[in-house]
């Protein structure tokens, strides 16, 4: 037997942040019946992008994260805007943090970040063919520095922990899952600085 859902009711605004929403709700046990309160943060869904160059590199981006208070390496993303598809967000966030935009967009995969008590879902998006061609537009709260590794170092800056952000590790497992012929291919040489 599966469990079955708790209906909900009596929702409560706890806190409106920029980004989300805190709610709380009564929630009735469906093997109990017994009523429970309940918390939950209600936000947009969320997008990543993997970008790829021609030459096989991700382009990534370093910024300060006020959770941690550290600065993180991780790949382009953020909120899914009103109106807007998962697509076209993760094409505008790329745009907008990196200055990057690519040939193709193929999305890899979704998951629910944390459905105990969030309720979006980020998507994953591949973007290859990359190469800059605008000037970062950032938010007021962003403040970013475009980095990049070749595809084939990912899992070593993974394993080291230089990259730690969780969704950002599970896009690239969507990208292992869903190209693994691009993780098999011999990365492009690259011309000698002068």
């Amino acid at each position: 037997m599966k469990p079955k859902p708790w209906p909900r009711r009596d929702r409560r605004l706890l806190a409106d942040t920029n980004i989300f929403e805190l709610t709380g709700w009564t929630a009735r046990s469906p093997r109990t019946g017994e009523d429970r309160e309940v918390a939950l943060i209600e936000t947009a869904d969320w997008v990543n992008v993997v970008a790829l160059t021609d030459e096989l590199d991700v382009v990534l981006v370093e910024q300060y994260r006020h959770g941690i208070d550290a600065v993180t390496l991780e790949i382009p993303g953020g909120l899914v805007d009103a109106g807007e598809s998962a697509e076209e967000a993760a094409v505008r966030e790329l745009r907008e943090e990196s200055g990057f935009t690519g040939r193709t967009v193929t999305e890899l995969g979704v998951v629910e970040p944390n459905p105990a008590f969030l309720d979006n879902l980020c998507s994953t998006y591949l973007v290859e063919g990359c190469r800059r061609t605008h000037d970062l537009d950032l938010d007021e709260g962003e403040d970013i520095v475009v980095r990049s590794l070749p595809l084939r170092e990912i899992p070593e800056a993974i394993s080291r922990g230089q990259i730690r952000h969780a969704l950002v590790i599970c896009g690239f497992w969507w990208l292992a899952l869903r190209r693994p012929d691009l993780l098999s291919l011999p990365v492009p040489s690259r011309p000698e600085a002068p």
